[in-house]
């Protein structure tokens, strides 16, 4: 897979798809292949969109994504877990051969296997924030993506956050998302999508990526009903009960797996940043230890 020839490459993964018709085999093959990725961050960076998309168009890429997602959701290394949902992530929105895929998963308050396919993605998407606000965007599970809106505030901001939020944006002006900007003609009707894009446009300080998102929502409230319809939405919304999309995705329930996941996260990053100020410490306390034996004795 590491070959530089990409023929080599597809030529590889056709015989890797010709032993997955066997289920036990396909469990093994795709296990091996994220500890591989695991081993190799070069070759995910390289040959990581290739690998997927191609086993997505010999396979079968609902059964692929629900593959990476079991795997990852039981991934002990956090760190390679939040890149590894990042990564597929980006093939995810931005990839031909996964267009059955996001049409499935638009339909996720409105059929029962998408749903199930969207929460178990999600499950293990919640190792990246910004990912799993992006897949709530793809699903048009909107009142989902404005609570995590308001979970990420609550989080450090950081500048490889800040890179992801600037790519999302410039995704939603791409094709992928058009069902979304003609939605956006509808505030009434998608009272939390308004709420979500206008809390990630918060989030962002300014820069192009702000500006692009601004222009974007300003054309809609031109309209000149966004103020008036918005709020007698979200009331209507609310006044019907649990908090619940559709019939079975419940909003409460998978925000809190979002926040226990991501409370793991920053328990590592927390653990790390220790270790790092440990071992700068060390290494001061070594120069410190040295200098005063070199000094001369009066």
């Amino acid at each position: 897979l590491s070959d530089p020839d990409d023929k080599v490459v597809r030529l590889d993964l056709k015989v890797l798809a010709r032993i997955c018709i066997n289920k036990e085999h396909f469990d093994i093959v795709l296990n091996n292949l994220i500890n591989r990725f695991k081993c190799d961050r070069k070759l995910l960076e390289t040959r990581g969109s290739l690998i997927v998309r191609q086993l997505s168009v010999l396979l079968d890429g609902e059964s692929i994504y629900r593959a990476f997602a079991s795997i990852l959701l039981k991934e002990v290394d956090l760190e390679f877990a939040s890149l590894m949902v990042q990564t597929l992530n980006l093939i995810l929105l931005t990839s031909s051969e996964l267009f059955e895929l996001r049409g499935l998963l638009k339909n996720s308050l409105t059929s029962k296997q998408s749903r199930e396919l969207f929460i178990q993605i999600y499950q293990a998407w919640s190792h990246n924030a910004v990912s799993t606000f992006s897949l709530c965007l793809l699903a048009q599970v909107y009142e989902l993506a404005s609570a995590l809106v308001q979970h990420m505030a609550e989080t450090e901001v950081t500048v490889g956050f800040l890179m992801q939020v600037d790519k999302l944006v410039q995704l939603i002006e791409s094709p992928i998302f058009i069902h979304l900007r003609l939605q956006l003609l509808e505030p009434h009707k998608f009272p939390f999508l308004l709420k979500s894009l206008y809390g990630l446009l918060m989030l962002l300080p300014q820069s192009s990526a702000f500006a692009c998102l601004k222009n974007r929502l300003d054309s809609v409230s031109t309209l000149g009903i966004l103020n008036t319809d918005r709020g007698n939405a979200e009331s209507k919304i609310a006044s019907k009960g649990p908090k619940k999309v559709g019939t079975e995705i419940d909003v409460k329930l998978i925000l809190q797996q979002f926040r226990e996941m991501q409370l793991k996260h920053s328990e590592r990053r927390r653990h790390v940043f220790k270790q790092h100020s440990l071992r700068r410490r060390q290494r001061d306390d070594k120069k410190s230890s040295k200098y005063q034996k070199s000094e001369p004795k009066q």
